[in-house]
């Protein structure tokens, strides 16, 4: 029986623990040539180990996964940019850190003075006649409330006051009837009292009637509020149907505000917010105030919202259709927030530019909450302590832009990896 020699299997041992062992070592190498460094300017480009992009010599800058920024290839159009330390002294660059404070800042919005509706009286008489006398002559005249305005006859008038006096007069006979004619008598009278009141025939004026014993042929009708004459229709002699206005009357002691507020501003004013009126009329008085009601609705045209603003006129220094300008105050607690000088309105996104590793300006895409003149609250895109560029801002971008630009036209399918 033939056997191998010793020295023949030792060596088949050998090459098979070698073999084994090349096996085991390829994931290791692998692992080990994993990305890790990655061109800010072309993000495909990526290496296992520092040094500069072959494409456009800028260096590597280490790989970060997760965080809550985006990262400079999401940007189409722009790309990060290295400025060295006496170019950013030239064009004056400033960076600024951001920071977790108050917004504070306010609205500013053109006003107008208005009546207050719940102040607001028309006297159209329910009953046609024709006007015999005027005792208010004239639009703008002040009045009080129970004032004579104006005296009217009417045949209607007439017939429920004759009525109701006969009802009276029946009522008073039957004191003695029985109790059956006596319950309908007093039905008669509350009936014929009745009309008088829905003719809006006031109490006083009933009382007269019935010292008097008879009715006459002309009504007075007297003002229902205090205020000023807006509107007079009525003139002597003239007549008049059933629901026709004669008069309007507004207190002027109470007007509104109704401030137009652009619909971008609109989710920062709430009920009861702070605000401040200034008339250029009086010299650039300022009154407080505060909001007493939104408008649900936008006007097509402005693309505004009215906001209403309630002001005490005691002395009458103020008149209705008085041009305003309304200052409104916002402040929210300790929120994320950037100089507004920072930040780039691109129309689809706003844009800024962060100072990263390695002295790299990479752009960032933010999300903008509340803003103010000079502070812009941060919701997503940059994290608390970062800084941004807040001077020179449009020259790192337009050099951001131009790098993108050339770095799209020189890339070719070789140089991508």
């Amino acid at each position: 029986m033939n056997r191998l020699p010793f020295s023949l299997i030792a060596l088949l041992i050998a090459l098979a623990a070698v073999s084994g062992c090349g096996e085991s070592s390829a994931p290791v190498e692998n692992v080990a040539k994993a990305a890790a460094f990655h061109c800010p300017m072309h993000p495909t480009y990526t290496s296992d180990r520092p040094g500069d992009c072959p494409i456009c010599g800028m260096s590597l800058v280490r790989i970060t996964g997760g965080g809550e920024s985006k990262s400079a290839a999401n940007i189409p159009g722009r790309v990060a940019i290295v400025l060295a330390p006496e170019k950013r002294q030239l064009i004056g660059l400033t960076l600024s850190t951001v920071e977790k404070r108050p917004l504070i800042g306010s609205i500013r919005s053109p006003g107008v003075v208005t009546h207050d509706e719940t102040r607001y009286a028309r006297i159209a008489p329910r009953f046609g006649g024709w006007v015999k006398s005027l005792q208010v002559n004239f639009t703008g005249q002040a009045v009080q409330a129970g004032e004579p305005l104006f005296t009217v006859y009417s045949p209607e008038l007439f017939t429920a006051e004759t009525d109701y006096l006969l009802a009276l007069r029946n009522l008073q006979h039957s004191t003695n009837s029985a109790a059956a004619q006596k319950e309908s008598a007093r039905h008669l009278q509350n009936t014929a009292r009745r009309k008088l009141t829905l003719l809006e025939v006031g109490d006083n004026e009933i009382k007269e009637l019935e010292e008097r014993g008879r009715a006459v042929d002309e009504l007075q009708v007297r003002a229902p509020m205090s205020g000023h004459v807006i509107t007079k229709a009525a003139v002597q002699g003239q007549a008049f149907e059933p629901g026709e206005m004669l008069y309007e009357i507004a207190d002027l002691s109470h007007l509104w505000i109704q401030a137009s507020v652009h619909e971008a501003d609109l989710p920062l004013i709430t009920l009861g917010q702070k605000a401040t009126v200034t008339f250029p009329a009086l010299g650039g008085r300022a009154f407080e105030s505060s909001v007493s009601f939104i408008s649900p609705h936008l006007d097509p045209q402005t693309r505004r919202g009215q906001v209403r603003l309630e002001l005490a006129n005691a002395k009458h220094e103020l008149r209705p259709e008085m041009w305003a300008t309304v200052e409104f105050e916002l402040r929210t607690d300790d929120v994320i927030v950037i100089p507004a000088s920072a930040v780039i309105d691109t129309g689809t996104r706003w844009v800024a530019f962060v100072n990263g590793e390695m002295n790299h300006l990479e752009p960032r895409e933010v999300k903008i909450g509340q803003r103010t003149d000079e502070y812009f609250e941060v919701l997503e895109g940059i994290r608390e302590g970062e800084k941004v560029v807040t001077r020179a801002l449009f020259l790192v971008d337009s050099e951001s832009q131009l790098k993108a630009a050339i770095s799209a036209m020189s890339t070719t399918p070789e140089h991508q990896h």
